[in-house]
């Protein structure tokens, strides 16, 4: 029996809760030099914008450019590359893309050559962003780090790098703070973006009846990611196994919400390729526009791509699987650096194999079914699951995530212009 209840928790601890009042920061002069921004996947297009608004609190006057998606734009920040154009996940995958990540880079480098910003955020997107602080680095433009890469969890040496690349980290997990100062990189930590950012739980009735979904079926949210990539990847194998769940369980349906990164082309395509039976991937399935939270707490349970998706379905306190797939040359090398015990966020939060992994190999429609129809008849773990999602909602800090990020770029601002 799938329970319908959702566990919505307030968190504690950590970072202090509140925005606080706007520091002593006079105003940038006229014709200040602007603030270069890179964002990559929808989450961190969404985290930069929230950080822009926040800046601006500060800095009303304050001129933003860079690479992001629509949140980043609707923030009127120009954009002189969108990050659809680059999002990839691994070694081999960057390979594809790798003739736009170069004009990407060219047109930073032209930046920083032609407009000098007053400072470079970046924010997540390890593969690229790495080279963008070199560029800047170069140019004598001062570097903050946003949601920093997971240096701790794998490919650990690249903390020199960031040591020699990067000004001010602002971390949003406690335990990345002492990571970062003991390795000699200054860090602060700031509180998880989520925290601020999550709408008020909805109506689940009236979401899905608004959807044309029926809210007495049992709903499964499919959250392939952010990435064309990986979309590419996990989409047929979440369809897959939704029409091995829809024979099994004829009353069924699926919500797709969508991320702003993904080309509808691609998903239409996926969609459209026939299967051996020449029956559709799957019925009963309602792609939304975004609206990943709402989605996941609208949901009994959720397929969802190793990643921040983790941590809202915990914070919706929706059961999930976790799915992940690359191509076999970025496993291999992952196999080799990675030092967590866990793939999922919201697991390493928990302390816990809290969500089950289906990694590579095990990522197969088959297995994937199997995992969900196992939650579904486990009222027992659904009850255990409930405190571990407690104990993520708690690491999760405060909000003010933004507020407290935008006070160390200003800081950074202003010591550059002493």
């Amino acid at each position: 029996m799938v329970s319908n209840k959702k566990l919505m928790g307030v968190g504690g601890g950590g970072v202090g809760e509140g925005a606080g009042a706007a520091g002593p920061w006079p105003p940038l002069p006229h014709n200040s030099p602007p603030i270069l921004i890179v964002a990559g996947e929808a989450s961190g297009d969404s985290h930069a914008a929230r950080l822009v608004a926040a800046i601006r609190e500060f800095l009303p006057d304050a001129e933003f450019l860079g690479i992001g998606g629509e949140a980043l734009a609707s923030q009127g920040v120009r954009l002189i590359c969108h990050a659809g154009d680059l999002a990839v996940v691994g070694l081999s995958e960057v390979a594809g893309r790798l003739p736009a990540v170069l004009r990407a880079l060219g047109d930073i480098r032209r930046v920083l050559q032609q407009e000098p910003p007053a400072l470079a955020i970046l924010v997540d997107f390890p593969d690229f962003n790495f080279w963008v602080a070199r560029l800047a680095k170069w140019h004598g433009v001062p570097v903050m780090y946003y949601i920093s890469p997971q240096v701790w969890a794998w490919r650990t040496y690249r903390v020199r790098t960031l040591a020699r690349l990067v000004d001010r980290i602002a971390v949003i997990f406690p335990f990345e703070a002492d990571f970062y100062r003991q390795r000699g990189v200054p860090a602060e930590y700031v509180g998880h973006p989520l925290r601020e950012t999550l709408p008020e739980a909805p109506d689940r009735r009236a979401l899905l009846t608004e959807w044309g979904l029926d809210p007495k079926r049992l709903t499964l949210a499919l959250l392939p990611g952010s990435r064309a990539s990986e979309v590419r990847l996990l989409l047929p194998v979440m369809l897959e196994a939704a029409k091995i769940l829809k024979q099994a369980i004829p009353e069924c349906q699926f919500v797709l919400p969508l991320a702003s990164t993904v080309p509808v082309e691609l998903v239409e395509e996926i969609l459209g390729e026939e299967t051996e039976d020449r029956r559709p991937k799957t019925e009963n399935l309602k792609i939304i526009p975004g609206q990943s939270y709402q989605t996941l707490a609208a949901a009994h349970l959720a397929l969802v791509a190793s990643g921040t998706a983790t941590v809202e379905a915990a914070l919706a306190g929706t059961p999930a699987v976790i799915v992940y797939r690359v191509s076999p040359l970025t496993f291999a090398a992952a196999r080799l650096l990675v030092r967590v015990p866990h793939a999922g966020m919201a697991n390493l939060l928990a302390g816990e194999r809290m969500f089950p992994e289906l990694l590579q190999h095990y990522c197969t429609p088959e297995l994937v079914a199997r995992t969900v129809l196992a939650w579904i008849k486990n009222g027992e773990r659904l009850a255990k699951l409930r405190k571990g999602l407690t104990r993520v909602i708690t690491r999760l800090g405060g909000p003010g995530a933004s507020r407290r990020a935008a006070e160390v770029a200003v800081e950074l601002i202003k010591e550059k212009s002493l």
